[in-house]
């Protein structure tokens, strides 16, 4: 019985996460959609212009350096928790927690992009 909870709570739990974190991502998104045209039609109602960007996206340019510093906790995150499992488990910990070295790796790819990025602009803008 233990070994059917353990197998639902590893699968349902992350299934949960996501499922949680899509609708959360797409009911912002409705509600922003509400009040822009909302906005829009008292402006209507009122004889004012719509102006053309208040449909536009927002964009949201987000730094290497920030996706880096992420990357890395979620990889030491991942590779802490997974040892910490294995240890309790009695199995091989060093195996398991390898796993988190991928995120941990992609995280000082976008440290190293960010610096090299920033060394571009410098010398962009001395030129």
């Amino acid at each position: 019985m233990e070994s059917i909870l353990a197998i639902i709570g590893v699968f349902f739990v992350p299934a949960a996460m996501i499922i949680l974190i899509v609708w959360f991502k797409f009911n912002a998104r409705n509600k922003r959609y509400q009040l822009q045209t909302e906005l829009a039609a008292k402006a209507l109602e009122k004889g004012q212009p719509i102006s053309a960007d208040l449909f536009a996206e927002i964009e949201k340019k987000r730094s290497p350096l920030n996706t880096g510093i992420i990357c890395i906790a979620i990889g030491i995150g991942l590779s802490l928790f997974l040892l910490l499992v294995s240890i309790s488990s009695g199995k091989e910990a060093i195996a398991v927690s390898t796993v988190g070295i991928i995120p941990f790796l992609i995280g000082v790819a976008c440290i190293i992009i960010h610096f090299i990025e920033k060394k571009k602009v410098v010398n962009e803008n001395a030129q």
